[in-house]
């Protein structure tokens, strides 16, 4: 049965009779919810600190080719030389 339940004899049939929850069960269940959030909350922190490469922070940053032009999504720059035709 349920913690909010208890059973109880009436005219010779056991029915189910709801209870409000205690400050007890309340607190308990307060307790585990924490609880789950602190273990929850240290794993995510350790796992992002896990992930932090130490060795990228001291290595020189990599330079870009002065040649390069930045591409669009579509594999290859825009040619703006071309003028627009005139319909």
């Amino acid at each position: 049965m349920s913690t909010t339940t208890s059973t109880a004899r009436v005219e010779g049939a056991d029915v189910a009779v709801l209870r409000a929850p205690t400050l007890g069960w309340a607190l308990r269940r307060t307790l585990l919810a924490l609880v789950i959030l602190v273990v929850a909350i240290g794993g995510a922190a350790c796992l992002l600190y896990a992930s932090i490469d130490p060795d990228e922070e001291t290595a020189p940053a990599p330079k870009s080719a002065p040649h390069a032009v930045p591409s669009n999504s579509i594999g290859h720059a825009p040619d703006y030389s071309i003028a627009p035709r005139r319909v």
